[in-house]
C-alpha cells in the first residue's frame, strides 16, 4: 500500500532517519510505515509505505545508494527500487531483526537479531543476472569459511548466526524458520497470551520488550495487562522491576508501570506480594529520579566550567 502521507497525531515513536547522499530527501519509520520527505520542498512528506506487518527499526543504503534494506519486528528484511519505491526482493531471518548494514562491495549483509546475535549473509551474484537485480539478492547464506575463502556453502535455505557474548564467535544452524510461539499468538490477537510467553525466564529481555512496543503499535498492551490475577501480575511487575533503571527500557517501563497503575489502583491492598512489589518499584524509581537529577546538577556544573575555560581562552 503506497501513498502520500503526513505526520502522525499519535504517539508512534520515530524508530529510524535516514538520510540520502544528497541531502535532499530523507526517509523515516514509526511503527510499520516507511515516510519520504522531500527537504528542498520544506520537509513535505511525499511518499508514505506499509510493507511491513510490525514495526520497521532499521535502514539502510546499498553501496550505490539505488537500493533501500528496511528491517523489522515482522523478522523480514525488504529491499525497495528507489526509483520507483518497489519492493523487488524480500528476506525472512528467525527472529526479529533490530539493525541492518551493508559491506561497501554490496557483498555482504549484516543483521543485528532481537536474540543478540549477528546474521551475516552473502549475496550470490549469477554472470547472467541483470545488474539491477544483482543489487537485491542477498538471500544465500554463508558460513565462517565461505566468508573468508569463498568454499564450503551451505544449503541456501540455512541461515547463520554469531553469537557476540563474551567476544565469543559460534556457529548457530537454524535449519527451520517456525514462528516464536508470541508471533503465533500475535497472529491469532491473544495478547496476553503472547505477553505471558516472553515473560519466561529463559526469554531475553529485547525480545519481550520488542512485544511489548508491537502491543502498543497494536493498541494491545491494555488487553494483554488487563483481567490479571496476583498470580499472572507479579511476573510483570518483576519485569518492570528488574528493567526500570536499563536506559534501554526505562522510558517503556515507564509507560507500561503508569498503565498497570491506571488498571489495578482500585485492588491495591488486596494481595500483600503484589502489593509489596508495588512499593519496590516506587521506591526503585524515587531512586533513579534522584540520581537523574544528581546527573543534570553535574551536567550543568560540567558546563558552566567548560564554558567559563573557553572564555578565559578568547
Amino acid at each position: 500500500m503506497q501513498g502520500v502521507g503526513t505526520p502522525r497525531s499519535d504517539k508512534v515513536p520515530v524508530e529510524q532517519v535516514l538520510m540520502f547522499p544528497s541531502g535532499t530527501v530523507a526517509l523515516s519509520t514509526a511503527g510499520p510505515i516507511l515516510r519520504v520527505w522531500d527537504i528542498v520542498a520544506g520537509g513535505r512528506c511525499t511518499r508514505a509505505l506499509s510493507n511491513h506487518q510490525k514495526t520497521v527499526t532499521s535502514l539502510a543504503f546499498n553501496g550505490g545508494s539505488n537500493r533501500l534494506l528496511t528491517g523489522s519486528l515482522d523478522q523480514m528484511v525488504k529491499v525497495y527500487d528507489i526509483s520507483t519505491y518497489k519492493v523487488v526482493h524480500t528476506m525472512r531471518y528467525p527472529v526479529p531483526v533490530l539493525c541492518l548494514a551493508v559491506s561497501p562491495d554490496d557483498t555482504h549483509i549484516l543483521g543485528g537479531m532481537s536474540d543478540g546475535t549477528l546474521s551475516v549473509r552473502r549475496r550470490d551474484t549469477k554472470v547472467t543476472e541483470d545488474p539491477q537485480e544483482s543489487q537485491s539478492r542477498f538471500d544465500v547464506p554463508t558460513t565462517l569459511s565461505d566468508i573468508n575463502t569463498g568454499h564450503d556453502r551451505m544449503s541456501q535455505n540455512t541461515p547463520f548466526k554469531m553469537s557476540t557474548d563474551a567476544g565469543e564467535q559460534r556457529l548457530q544452524v537454524h535449519t527451520s524458520t517456525k514462528l516464536k510461539e508470541h508471533d503465533k499468538l500475535l497472529k491469532t490477537f491473544k495478547y496476553s497470551a503472547a505477553l505471558d510467553s516472553v515473560l519466561k525466564k529463559n526469554v531475553p529481555p529485547s525480545t519481550t520488550f520488542s512485544l511489548i512496543r508491537e502491543l502498543v503499535h497494536r493498541d494491545g498492551l491494555k488487553i494483554a495487562l488487563a483481567g490479571r490475577d496476583d498470580v499472572l501480575l507479579e511476573p510483570i511487575l518483576r519485569l518492570l522491576l528488574k528493567y526500570v533503571a536499563d536506559p534501554r527500557f526505562g522510558e517503556l517501563v515507564a509507560d507500561v508501570s503508569c498503565l498497570v497503575l491506571d488498571i489495578y489502583a482500585p485492588v491495591i491492598g488486596q494481595a500483600p506480594l503484589i502489593d509489596a512489589l508495588f512499593l519496590r518499584l516506587r521506591k526503585k524509581v524515587a531512586a533513579e529520579i534522584r540520581f537523574q537529577e544528581e546527573v543534570l546538577k553535574a551536567k550543568g556544573a560540567l558546563t558552566m566550567i567548560l564554558s567559563s575555560a573557553v572564555l578565559e581562552r578568547s
